[in-house]
């Protein structure tokens, strides 16, 4: 099992954030630990709408939480006043699944409510899920719940990510359409609760 944390934060210089991120910051993150260090930026997302996203995968919880201090690192905390940033929010998730490659300039994030399905069965649904979602410039979902994340702690996510939302949200279509789909979401309680759209600013 790993662990991604997602930073939201607020930012008048996006840019200069992101050329920031892409020239130390996500070095830092990787030489203390982290499997992987990304950065987005929510265009669609109702009230989340034009926050940036870190986010960081990890081993542990114990390395998630390590992580967070490198935010204290001089070279960040100067990046952070210079770009007029602040972090609004940080929240823990587990990984529970992943299928195809977790790549693309664009993607999207849903949050779901619901009961949990045994490991197995996870995996079966992912697969399923993935049947349906991959092709049409759709690259990869990652699956997860969050542990670790205010009010919204318990709900689960998937992140796809993609070459065309267009064609993401035909697959979607599909998928959400598809009688097993719907069976599960049946079967466990899920409710849709939120879909954001985002762009990479650095992979």
């Amino acid at each position: 099992m790993s662990y991604m944390t997602g930073v939201q934060i607020r930012a008048t210089n996006v840019d200069g954030l992101a050329a920031d991120f892409r020239e130390f910051a996500q070095g830092e993150y990787l030489a203390n630990g982290a499997q992987q260090a990304s950065m987005r930026q929510i265009i669609m997302g109702g009230d989340s709408a034009g926050l940036i996203s870190v986010m960081t995968r990890w081993d542990t919880i114990d390395a998630a939480m390590s992580g967070h201090l490198i935010n204290a690192n001089q070279k960040i905390a100067d990046s952070m006043g210079n770009n007029d940033a602040q972090i609004i929010s940080r929240s823990l998730i587990t990984v529970s699944s992943e299928r195809g490659t977790p790549e693309g300039p664009y993607g999207s994030m849903l949050t779901m409510s619901g009961q949990v399905a045994p490991p197995s069965v996870q995996q079966e649904m992912a697969d399923h899920g993935w049947s349906l979602m991959s092709g049409n410039g759709v690259n990869g979902i990652r699956q997860g719940m969050i542990v670790a994340g205010g009010d919204r702690t318990g709900l689960w996510t998937a992140g796809t990510y993609c070459e065309s939302l267009d064609g993401l949200m035909e697959n979607s279509a599909k998928m959400f359409s598809d009688p097993t789909m719907q069976a599960n979401m049946a079967k466990y309680g899920n409710q849709l609760v939120s879909r954001s759209m985002f762009r990479t600013l650095v992979a």
